[in-house]
């Protein structure tokens, strides 16, 4: 159309407003997406991070009930044991030190023996552990973002007799 006053040609098209309210309103829905897939993607991980710490806490369970020595003293004794034993356990990841941030994999538990020392006093070291007599699961939260007691297995904790029970982190 022509401008009769101007002689010029009139151009049509999206004025910077109408332009500046569409990118506004795509930034915002994007917005919204990235806190919805974050809020998905941590129940996610902590689900998978419970089913990890479930498993470890049934068989060790599972290895208490097979084998004669208790609870197992190491978590290599759940994931090197005979993939035919009850207690095998694959697929879960230890991690050999208090966890204080999120882990590189969901399936990764701390995992805890728990004994006595043969003495009144309880051990100091996990090493002075001579008796195991339980142990316990911890998992990564990511919603709370820290470490949470899964289970317990056994006596983790008061005394076994009159010896006290103490428990030290598994770094095999």
């Amino acid at each position: 159309m022509i401008n009769k006053y101007t002689g010029t040609k009139r151009q049509s098209g999206f004025t910077i407003v109408e332009l500046l309210i569409v990118i506004v309103v795509i930034g915002i829905l994007a917005a919204i997406t990235i806190v919805a897939y974050n809020g998905i993607t941590s129940r996610a991980n902590t689900s998978s991070s419970l089913t990890a710490a479930d498993n470890v806490s049934k068989k060790s369970e599972a290895y208490n009930a097979d084998q004669s020595t208790g609870y197992p003293a190491t978590f290599a004794a759940l994931t090197g044991a005979v993939s035919t034993a009850s207690y095998f356990l694959s697929n879960v990841t230890l991690a050999p030190a208090p966890m204080v941030a999120a882990p590189a994999t969901p399936a990764t538990v701390n995992f805890y023996r728990c004994g006595t020392s043969g003495a009144v006093a309880a051990p100091t070291s996990y090493a002075l552990i001579t008796a195991t007599t339980g142990n316990k699961t911890y998992y990564w939260d990511y919603s709370a973002a820290n470490a949470t007691l899964f289970d317990t297995a056994g006596v983790t904790s008061g005394l076994v007799g009159t010896f006290n029970v103490a428990c030290f982190i598994s770094t095999t």
